[in-house]
């Protein structure tokens, strides 16, 4: 398991978004030591769902941490991501400590001649001397890339840190 850090910073506020089908609002915090500002996203639907859940939570903490109240009815907040970013606008500015830790997904990428090949998530790359063998996260099988159609290749890291937990300072 990766180790958590705590880190002193101050909510700059968020933004309603919709992606995929996914609805939730982009959260941003700003920290004295770091250069870039802190991002996370907290899936609030559209419907009733584990993710969901877990980013209401991650909403009503910073709520709470800010001393607004949350709303009688918090499953509201559900497929309403307009909702959540008013209520977390009136807590722009105020400084939170958060619980951040660092996740990673790796993409290969592969250009061949009739296009490029990219396989999310990936645990392992194994260059066998006929193929490339992409190893696949969560037990997934395996995508093999025939190494005579390969032009170019490359893997991809992208880092980002999780927030974990919200409190006050």
């Amino acid at each position: 398991m990766a180790s958590l850090r705590r880190v002193a910073v101050t909510f700059e506020g968020a933004a309603a978004r919709t992606q995929e089908g996914r609805v939730g609002v982009d959260l941003r915090f700003r920290s004295a030591r770091e250069p870039e500002p802190l991002r996370d996203w907290a899936e609030l639907g559209p419907a009733l769902t584990v993710p969901a859940v877990a980013g209401l939570g991650k909403v009503l903490r910073i709520l709470r941490a800010a001393r607004i109240a949350a709303p009688r009815d918090p499953l509201g907040l559900v497929g309403r991501a307009d909702a959540a970013a008013a209520l977390l606008a009136r807590a722009a500015g105020v400084a939170l400590v958060v619980e951040v830790r660092p996740r990673s997904r790796l993409r290969f990428l592969a250009w061949t001649e009739a296009g490029v090949e990219s396989v999310e998530d990936v645990a392992d790359v194994i260059e066998a001397a006929d193929a490339f063998l992409v190893m696949r996260r969560g037990g997934r099988f395996p995508v093999r890339i025939a190494r005579d159609r390969v032009v170019r290749r490359q893997t991809e890291c992208e880092r980002w840190f999780e927030v974990v937990g919200v409190e006050r300072p």
